[in-house]
Parts: C-alpha cells; structure tokens; sequence
C-alpha cells in the first residue's frame, strides 16, 4: 500500500473518531443542561411554603435550643430518611415526649427553613 493511502486513512480514522467524540460529548452536555434546569425549577419552588406530615423516632429532645432530634421516615419532595434535629414551633409540642418514641409530626415552613407545629405520640402495632 502506498504512503499516501495509509495518511488518508488514518487521516480519516482519526477524524472520525473526533467526531464521535463530539457527539458524545454534546450530548453529555445536553444532559447536564437538562439536570441543571431541573435543579434551578426546584430551587425556585424552595422558597414556596409547604406542609408535610411524616413518622419519625424521637431520638434527642434539646429545649434550650428548641430543638427535637428525630429519625425520620422520607418527607416527599424535600428530602430522604435520615435522623436530624427540628426546629420546634412551640415548647409545649415536645412536652412529655421520651427518647425512643414513635410520632407523627407535622412540618411546616419554606424549605429549607422548616419547623415543627404539631407532634403527637403513635402506637405501632
């Protein structure tokens, strides 16, 4: 094979294969575009006043921070199960609660600023 063929085909190959690359990479870029306009729709939704009521396990009680620490099952559209401290609308809410208590609690508030407004004890079976 002459010289002049092996150039252009290589040529070729490597054009090719930079094309596909851009492809490829175009397309991740549509895919980031895409996720970061997702991210933006519902950080404009946070500033929006919400109320969820979740089951959670009463797992630390702090009053002179008015906090409640729970395990929480998932709070749909603001975050996943984990255990993490509240913000308390009212001293008495707590009142009577022990630490490893099952409760049903109420949120309420623009995320991320939420607060408790109800709290109350549940029988599971």
């Amino acid at each position: 094979m002459r010289l002049w063929r092996v150039v252009v085909l290589v040529n070729l190959a490597l054009g090719l294969g930079l094309l596909l690359g851009f492809l490829a990479w175009g397309r991740q870029v549509i895919e980031l575009e895409r996720d970061l306009a997702r991210a933006r729709e519902q950080a404009a939704a946070g500033g929006v006043e919400r109320t969820w009521t979740v089951r959670g396990v009463v797992r630390a009680i702090l009053p002179d921070l008015n906090v409640i620490v729970l395990t929480h099952e998932e709070i749909p559209g603001f975050m996943a199960p984990m255990t993490m401290g509240f913000r308390v609308h009212e001293p008495q809410l707590y009142r009577g609660l022990d630490i490893g208590e099952n409760v049903r609690f109420t949120l309420q508030g623009a995320p991320p600023n939420v607060q408790i407004t109800a709290i109350a004890r549940e029988v599971r079976p």
